[in-house]
């Protein structure tokens, strides 16, 4: 098994990033703007309210997402590492804004298949680096990092295929 490099930190650090580690983060980083940019004009327009609205099977999609993203920031406080910090932060804010803009009535297609989209190739390329570099997390089996990352991947194909 490889070692964790955020593991055995005692204080505060920023961890290397393998070509992997980029590629993901350079999608997602992208469908975050997406996301804020979405979040912004529903509020610009002045629809964002949540005045009987439900938001679909979609906007729960992402509810359940932004939830399990922020157990995650839980996970990256613990690790000390300042860059995955910021990056889940943002990455669970993002969720938020997409969950809100759909309660908000927000139905434009190409948005939300676009943050899905490559949040799913992001995701992908994450279930690539688990399998390839033995990185693990507390110990955890690598079968369960890749399943949960997997269902997150089920989610934005849910989501994407909704939104078409």
């Amino acid at each position: 098994m490889a070692r964790n490099y955020h593991e055995g930190k005692s204080g505060w650090h920023v961890a290397p990033m393998n070509r992997l580690e980029w590629v993901e983060t350079g999608l997602k980083v992208t469908a975050m703007v997406i996301a804020f940019i979405v979040v912004v004009r529903v509020i610009v327009s002045g629809d964002f309210s949540w005045s009987g609205v439900d938001g679909g099977l979609q906007a729960r999609i992402f509810r359940w997402m932004a939830i399990a993203l922020a157990i995650a920031i839980v996970d990256r406080l613990q690790q000390r590492e300042l860059v995955s910090i910021a990056f889940v932060i943002f990455n669970d804010l993002a969720h938020w804004s997409m969950h809100f803009a759909l309660l908000s009535g927000f139905s434009m297609a190409a948005p939300i298949v676009a943050y899905c989209a490559l949040m799913a190739a992001g995701d992908v390329v994450k279930i690539v680096f688990f399998a390839t570099t033995g990185y693990t997390v507390r110990g955890a089996p690598r079968a369960l990092l890749v399943a949960g990352v997997a269902a997150f991947v089920v989610g934005y194909v849910v989501i994407l295929v909704l939104s078409l």
